[in-house]
């Protein structure tokens, strides 16, 4: 009986030992290694030592998750560029694999996937010549979880402040690189609308801040006055904004940006052969725009001045309107018979008194149905003239006004101008 439940006993063993050999896992590669083989562009390499079988390996963090799934390779030479979170924990596992199934994983030391943060930008200031400076801070370095590890880089063997530039009018893109802790740099002249941003990199690359669009300042002028009147406000109104765009095929289109408002300056000349001199100062908002009020002393032209200007993410450099040149009429204050109503033969007594205060030779002019024809002449002294007329036609209601020649007022022009009409009706 003993041998008998031996001879079982071992049986059963024996059967167990052999179902075990057949479905054994591979064994665990050793000696996992992680190093780079470029750090300028991310290529990683991962080494290990088993017997030559089939690998897969994949990056695992130390929160528990994986970004991506297993890579199969038969080399136990890896080198790849990795997609990783930055910030996070991370080591490579490392698993064996063939008929019966995968080995356990073996890893390699746990390395940080710090990025630097990303600079913010304080100021960005036009030049003269078109290009653009931009300014920023450089935050502190993240906090290193894994000081030593084998992917560590000495500060400044890689990594650098990209200055990054897009011309959406060429739809270019353009680099800049900088030593890391730059602190300012200057984008050359470019198309614009010109967006940019300022990028801090490592080994694991960069974080892209907001952007800085550098742009045009646009004017829209309405039409305005077609002339002006003497010592009297005139209305030019507009709207100045940045010329926004967010692809070049929306380049210039929809309305213009202004912000919180637009300080702009009014400018005016007596023509091209003299300097522009200041004539005011308003702001244009965002939709309203502006309305100036200049009062009219003479013939000039009239622009609008935009220095550089800045608002929320965008800068825009300096710019002018179009030119506009508004003539000047004579300003009659009055200009009429004492009286509406005359006997024929009746004395009439005409008074003028216009503005600027010229001494020149006006006329009294009659309507002839198509034509002002002037029938007597009026010396008008210092803007003033008075005189008596003897009223003639019985039965007739004329049509009559003052006109005076153009003159002069400190060098500006006012133009030829005739008053509002009268009538005079003889009996």
């Amino acid at each position: 009986m003993r041998r008998i439940v031996a001879t079982a006993t071992a049986a059963v063993l024996l059967g167990a030992l052999q179902t075990t050999t057949a479905h054994a896992a591979p064994p665990p590669p050793t000696g996992v290694q992680v190093s780079w083989s470029d750090p300028a562009t991310s290529l990683m390499r991962v080494q290990w030592t088993d017997a030559g079988a089939a690998n897969k390996l994949r990056i695992e963090y130390q929160d528990g998750t994986a970004p991506m799934g297993w890579l199969a390779t038969s080399d136990n030479d890896f080198n790849h560029r990795w997609v990783v979170q930055s910030g996070k924990t991370a080591r490579v596992a490392v698993v064996t694999t063939d008929a019966t199934g995968d080995s356990a994983a073996a890893y390699s030391p746990w390395f940080d996937t710090n990025i630097p943060a990303a600079p913010t930008v304080t100021a960005a200031v036009p030049q003269a010549d078109g290009s653009l400076r931009l300014t920023w801070t450089n935050p502190p370095a993240p906090k290193d979880n894994t000081p030593g590890d084998p992917l560590d880089v000495p500060v400044g063997q890689v990594g650098e402040v990209i200055v990054k530039a897009w011309s959406l009018p060429t739809d270019k893109t353009e680099l800049f690189p900088h030593p890391l802790g730059t602190t300012t740099a200057v984008v050359p002249p470019r198309p614009r609308p010109l967006t940019t941003l300022v990028i801090a990199t490592n080994e694991w690359g960069g974080m892209s801040p907001d952007q800085v669009d550098y742009t045009d300042m646009k004017f829209a002028l309405k039409a305005g006055p077609a002339y002006g009147v003497f010592g009297k406000p005139m209305t030019i109104s507009g709207i100045a904004g940045a010329l926004l765009c967010d692809n070049p095929g929306n380049c210039g289109k929809g309305r213009l940006f202004g912000g919180a408002g637009i300080p702009i300056t009014m400018q005016t000349r007596a023509s091209a052969a003299k300097p522009w001199e200041y004539a005011g100062r308003y702001t244009s908002f965002d939709l309203s725009g502006f309305e100036a009020q200049p009062v009219a002393v003479g013939g000039r032209e009239y622009r609008f001045y935009a220095p550089a200007w800045s608002g929320y993410s965008t800068v825009t450099a300096l710019a002018t309107s179009g030119t506009k040149y508004i003539p000047t009429l004579a300003n009659f204050a009055v200009a009429g018979f004492n009286v509406r109503t005359a006997q024929v033969g009746q004395m009439v007594k005409l008074t003028v008194d216009v503005k600027p205060g010229g001494t020149v030779k006006g006329a009294l002019q009659r309507w002839d149905g198509k034509y002002w024809r002037s029938v007597l002449t009026v010396p008008v002294a210092k803007g003033k003239a008075t005189m008596s007329i003897r009223a003639a036609g019985r039965g007739t209601t004329t049509q009559y006004r003052v006109a005076v020649p153009g003159m002069t007022y400190y060098g500006l022009p006012i133009q030829t101008t005739g008053s509002r009409s009268f009538s005079l009706t003889v009996r």
